[in-house]
């Protein structure tokens, strides 16, 4: 599909969109590390262990709500915006909030259901946390869908300030206050508490801005329904959400399940740390996606190629340059910061993150493939991460406890994104990884790039002094 040339070059697009993205992990990275130290000194491996099974299991049965519905609405904005049709993107977001909100009360009653049947109910510590974990899954998805709408509408800050900033800020305050009222002590059901007020803080935040920012033709136009054309689109798309969910949170329930909740509390923690040294992945994949639509949907398939080349070179040297000290040191940065309970994370983080490393040469070849209508591709690869992580970790896991989680994601994240890169390249002739013979040329063109946006913004405050 062709269209008009954008008049600001993508690689530019993409460092300043990077940019204002690089600013607000800076925040949410510290206030992560600062949270994640918290509640492990707070809670401890066991009680930790079952915060984040409870967690992870609202996050799993929450993708039964969203079913792909901000990955689609993101997309359907950069359509609006070439075509000037706004009503159809009008039609969704108002039959997407219907559908969260019936789907989430289904699920929300139906746990509540389950749970009050359950003979263990009463002296399980997972079922009364779950009863808490439960209630966030409609203010995350709601939160969700308009975040990534304003994303899709460059208002980058506003798009992501909320989850980021606000959400864990949030929560770290009230562990604080509830952790002080009861002598200094936390439970995963209070910690799930502060976690909920967190989520409805965020959704809150977002919906205001959206209102605030939302295009005019967005807010007057009658809405058009294309229910049954969505329905087309969210089931791939739902699939593949829930998958990418499940394959990020796969491993950690299988040692919830094999080793007990103090080895999952364990890999959490490792798990919570390799995160913060993939900044580099997280800045660079918010800020492409929503490129990568526009410029799919413009024609611009070199712009598209150069832009994922170039996220792929900064998520490689991104995670590798951050992660090898704590590789390096963990035996010793571990326990001193998190306690003793959590001396082993130290291996675990190094497996999980040599994993991501390799994994960060293939780039976002998931993204890409999502955002030029290759959804197939990006289920099947998130089948066969899930797939491997199940059957290795099924294997590892119960001689080898959260070492055994971590290699069987490390593997299965390299074997999934291997697998994409290769069929996306067969499929649409996109080389989006750091094996592109065009890197070399791509990295020295940003760098000029990089170099004459200095210069302007140098400029720029020179002759505002």
């Amino acid at each position: 599909m062709s269209g008009p040339a954008p008049s600001v070059s993508p690689v530019r697009q993409f460092f300043r969109s990077s940019g204002m993205m690089a600013m607000l992990y800076a925040g949410s990275t510290g206030l992560t590390f600062v949270v994640g130290v918290v509640l492990a000194r707070l809670l401890g491996a066991a009680d930790y262990g079952i915060y984040a099974l409870a967690l992870t299991t609202a996050t799993l049965v929450g993708t039964v709500t969203e079913f792909g519905l901000p990955v689609l609405a993101m997309r359907e904005v950069g359509a609006a915006r070439a075509s000037g049709n706004w009503s159809e993107l009008r039609g969704l977001l108002q039959w997407s909030d219907r559908a969260i909100a019936l789907l989430s009360l289904l699920l929300i009653a139906g746990t509540y259901a389950a749970v009050a049947r359950s003979d263990a109910a009463q002296d399980s510590a997972y079922l009364a946390a779950m009863l808490w974990a439960v209630l966030l899954i409609p203010f995350v998805a709601i939160g969700k869908l308009r975040s990534f709408v304003l994303l899709a509408l460059d208002h980058v800050f506003s798009s992501q300030f909320a989850v980021m900033i606000l959400r864990p800020l949030v929560f770290l305050v009230l562990c604080l206050i509830l952790a002080w009222q009861s002598g200094g002590q936390l439970s995963a059901t209070t910690a799930l508490i502060a976690q909920l007020a967190g989520a409805v803080a965020a959704m809150a935040a977002v919906l205001w801005l959206y209102h605030r920012y939302r295009p005019r033709q967005l807010a007057g136009i009658k809405p058009h329904y294309a229910v049954r054309e969505w329905l087309g689109a969210c089931l791939p798309m739902g699939l593949t959400e829930g998958l990418r969910v499940l394959q990020g949170q796969l491993a950690l329930l299988l040692v919830g399940w094999l080793a007990g909740a103090a080895a999952a509390g364990v890999y959490r923690v490792a798990d919570a740390v390799m995160q913060v040294t993939a900044l580099a992945s997280s800045i660079v994949g918010t800020a492409a996606t929503p490129l990568f639509g526009r410029l799919f949907k413009q024609g611009d398939s070199a712009g598209l190629e150069r832009v994922a080349v170039l996220a792929a070179l900064v998520m490689a040297g991104g995670a590798l340059l951050l992660g090898l000290p704590l590789a390096l040191a963990g035996q010793w940065i571990f326990p001193l910061v998190f306690g003793a309970d959590f001396a082993a994370s130290a291996a675990v983080f190094t497996i999980l993150w040599l994993g991501a490393v390799l994994a960060a040469g293939c780039g976002l070849v998931l993204a890409v493939a999502n955002m030029t209508g290759q959804h197939v591709l990006s289920t099947q690869s998130f089948m066969l991460i899930a797939l491997a992580n199940l059957v290795l970790g099924a294997w590892l896991i119960p001689a080898h406890g959260a070492e055994g989680a971590a290699f069987a994601s490390a593997v299965a994240l390299v074997l999934g994104n291997g697998f994409c890169a290769i069929r996306l390249k067969q499929r649409t002739g996109i080389n989006a990884t750091l094996f592109n013979p065009a890197a070399p040329g791509i990295a020295l063109d940003a760098l000029r790039q990089v170099r004459q946006l200095a210069a302007s913004l140098i400029s720029g405050t020179r002759r505002g002094e």
